[in-house]
C-alpha cells in the first residue's frame, strides 16, 4: 500500500521524488528563472544611468493646472570627444518657439561635466527673436536682451565652477538624488532678468510634497529655492515656488517641473512624455530666476 500511495511517503522520500520530477525540467527551469531575474534587473536599472546617456527626452507643455496642452518639446544630448552638446527645442500651439543650446566639457569618470556656454533664444511665430540669453562661462561674459522692452545688456562675470543654466540644472539635481538626497545641495544658476544675473539656489527634497499625478506613483518632489541668507525669512512669502519631480523607481529619472517660461513670463507645467509621435519638440527644465520685487530666483528653461 505504501508504494502505491504517496501520502504514506516520508518527508525525505517526498523530496527525493520531487527532485526526480524536476530533473528533466531543471535546465529549462533555471533558464527561465535567471532570464526573469535579468529582466527585472534591466527594468529596475534602465533609468538609473545619467541623463547624459538619455539621448533624447520628449515633453508635453501644459497649463499650470494641467488642463490645457500648450505645446510639445524635446531635448537631445550629443556626446562628442571633447564636448557634450545639449540641444532643446520647444514649440507652442501659438506658433512661438524657443531654442536652447548648452555646451559642456566632459567630467572625469563618475563626475559631472562643466558648463562652458549657454544660449537660449525665444522666437515669434514669424521667426523674429524676442528674447535672448547668452553666457560664456569659460570666457566670463554674459548678455541678455528683451526686444519688446528695448533692453540689451552685457556684463563681465566671474562664474563659479558650480554654475548651471537652463536644462543643465537637471544634471546636479539627479546626481544629488542618486547619492541619497540628504540635506540640501547648493549651486549657482545663471539667468536673465533685466540684466545678466548669477544666483545662489538650494536644492532639497520636499518634506510636504504636493503630488505628481502625471506619471507612475512614487515620484519624489524636489524644491529649488533661492538663498539670500538671513533675508530668506523676510522674502520667502513673496518668492515664486519651483517644484520638480523625479522617479526613484527608474534611477531618479526626470518626470516634470512647474516653472515660469522666462523672467516675468507665464507659468507652465512640463510633463515628460513617452509619445514618440510628437513632431514638435521642446526642452524645458528648472533654472533659477529672481522675482521682480525681491530679486528672488524662479526658474526658466
Amino acid at each position: 500500500m505504501r508504494e502505491g500511495n504517496p501520502s504514506f511517503l516520508s518527508g525525505e522520500e517526498k523530496i527525493v521524488d520531487l527532485m526526480h520530477f524536476l530533473a528533466p525540467r531543471k535546465t529549462l527551469f533555471l533558464r527561465v528563472f535567471f532570464a526573469a531575474i535579468a529582466i527585472l534587473c534591466t527594468v529596475r536599472t534602465a533609468g538609473a544611468a545619467s541623463l547624459l546617456d538619455a539621448g533624447s527626452i520628449d515633453f508635453t507643455i501644459m497649463s499650470p493646472d494641467g488642463r490645457i496642452t500648450l505645446g510639445h518639446g524635446r531635448y537631445t544630448i550629443d556626446q562628442e570627444k571633447d564636448a557634450i552638446i545639449l540641444h532643446g527645442e520647444s514649440r507652442y500651439t501659438t506658433g512661438e518657439y524657443d531654442i536652447e543650446t548648452d555646451v559642456m566639457s566632459p567630467g572625469f569618470s563618475g563626475s559631472l561635466p562643466t558648463l562652458r556656454k549657454f544660449d537660449h533664444l525665444f522666437y515669434t511665430p514669424e521667426g523674429s527673436v524676442t528674447r535672448a540669453a547668452h553666457a560664456d562661462i569659460a570666457g566670463g561674459l554674459a548678455s541678455c536682451s528683451d526686444v519688446p522692452a528695448h533692453i540689451e545688456k552685457a556684463e563681465v562675470m566671474d562664474f563659479p565652477p558650480d554654475t548651471w543654466a537652463g536644462a543643465t540644472i537637471l544634471l546636479p539635481i539627479q546626481q544629488f538624488l542618486q547619492a541619497g538626497g540628504e540635506g540640501s545641495l547648493a549651486m549657482h544658476v545663471f539667468n536673465c532678468t533685466s540684466k545678466p544675473g548669477l544666483y545662489s539656489v538650494s536644492i532639497s527634497v520636499a518634506s510636504r510634497p504636493t503630488g505628481w499625478p502625471y506619471s507612475a506613483a512614487g515620484a519624489v518632489q524636489v524644491n529649488v529655492r533661492p538663498h539670500f541668507g538671513w533675508f530668506d525669512m523676510l522674502i520667502a512669502p513673496f518668492v515664486p515656488k519651483l517644484n520638480a519631480w523625479f522617479d526613484p523607481g527608474t534611477g531618479w529619472g526626470f518626470e516634470g517641473v512647474a516653472i515660469a517660461r522666462y523672467y516675468r513670463g507665464p507659468q507652465v507645467l512640463i510633463v515628460r512624455s513617452d509619445d514618440k509621435s510628437n513632431q514638435q519638440m521642446q526642452v524645458l527644465v528648472p533654472t533659477a530666476t529672481p522675482t521682480p520685487s525681491a530679486g528672488a530666483s524662479q526658474t526658466t528653461p
